[in-house]
């Protein structure tokens, strides 16, 4: 999920010249390929799913994702209780982006999505990686935080971290019922019981 950001130019500049990006629109990928043509002519670019990548199992020592898998939550209405075909689509790409990461590999996740929403999704032990998180951001009060998600291939998960992606499968219980309400007072007046 590439898009048309200046990040894979940026690797380059810092000196990552074995970047390959990867976006769904071939629009995307053509105008990216022809932009960096003279700059960075050594970058790959490539048109492909996320959900079904076309490369071999343990292809790379680093996938960076910044935004895309957020793309996966947009039509969620409660982030709290996400529904199974989001949960289901977010564990297909984070299983292939597994099947690519080589032992050691690391997977960096950038995100405005909040730990107690995301981590669950990546807390699966089916990945076989560990999971930490930092916050980032100019540490004014009033700003945006975003998150970085680091997961490292081959490491254990936190039992903490274990739990928590399994609370991500189970059915949420029952909602209450509602509390018995009291027969109404025909006696009571509100408006006399307003202090002005």
């Amino acid at each position: 999920g590439c898009g048309n950001s200046a990040l894979s130019h940026d690797l380059h500049e810092l000196g990552y010249t074995d970047v390959t990006s990867i976006d769904f629109s071939p629009a995307c990928i053509a105008a990216m390929r022809a932009r960096c043509a003279r700059c960075c002519p050594g970058l790959r670019w490539a048109v492909m799913d996320i959900r079904a990548l076309a490369f071999p199992d343990a292809s790379f020592d680093v996938v960076l994702e910044k935004g895309t898998l957020d793309v996966l939550m947009v039509e969620e209405t409660d982030p709290w209780d996400v529904s199974p075909q989001a949960a289901a689509s977010m564990r297909r790409v984070l299983a292939e982006v597994s099947r690519v990461l080589r032992p050691g590999g690391c997977f960096l996740s950038i995100t405005f999505a909040q730990p107690h929403f995301r981590k669950p999704h990546y807390a699966q032990e089916a990945f076989g990686w560990s999971l930490r998180h930092t916050a980032c951001g100019d540490g004014d009060a009033d700003a945006f935080h975003y998150f970085l998600y680091i997961m490292r291939k081959g490491q254990p998960l936190d039992p903490r971290d274990v739990a928590l992606g399994r609370r991500l499968h189970q059915s949420p219980p029952p909602p209450a019922p509602p509390p018995p309400s009291a027969p109404p007072d025909d006696n009571e007046d509100y408006l006399f019981a307003i202090q002005l």
